[in-house]
């Protein structure tokens, strides 16, 4: 007999099989399908997450909710992202509940400002030349 808590990791493992990384990363992409209208590429797609309504495709990046570490002030993008998307969702994930706390963005990519290191694989770009692409009232509003 499977218990209650196994028939409830077999059930989160089905709605999460189709996506990459994390549970974190499944909660930020489910998000944008559902606010965003996006629909989810292939699982494993190089490049971007989904496509949104307009066409636009979108990489979404999930980021620890209040994190002070410096990983959390900026994402990277790997140069497959930087080919593929046309935007960029951040999206702000409690990792205790696994709810969303605040998104930025999207964020067509051709606006960014390249900002500290390039490597060989990965562009770095920090949040807060991000949020100054955006209009004002959009900085800082928690969901």
């Amino acid at each position: 007999m499977t218990s209650t808590r196994l028939q409830e990791i077999e059930k989160a493992h089905h709605l999460l099989k189709d996506y990459d990384g994390s549970t974190v990363t499944a909660v930020a992409e489910i998000w944008a399908e559902e606010n965003l209208g996006m629909k989810k590429a292939e699982r494993g797609n190089a490049g971007y997450d989904g496509v949104l309504p307009d066409g636009c495709t979108l990489e979404v990046k999930s980021k620890k909710h209040g994190a002070h570490s410096a990983s959390a002030t900026y994402i990277t993008l790997s140069k497959s992202s930087i080919q593929h998307a046309e935007s960029v969702l951040i999206v702000f994930v409690d990792y205790d509940t696994c709810r969303v706390r605040r998104t930025i963005g999207p964020v067509l990519l051709d606006r960014l400002i390249q900002v500290g290191r390039t490597g060989k694989k990965e562009t770095r770009y920090y949040v807060a030349e991000i949020l100054t692409l955006l209009p004002a009232s959009q900085r800082d509003v928690p969901l």
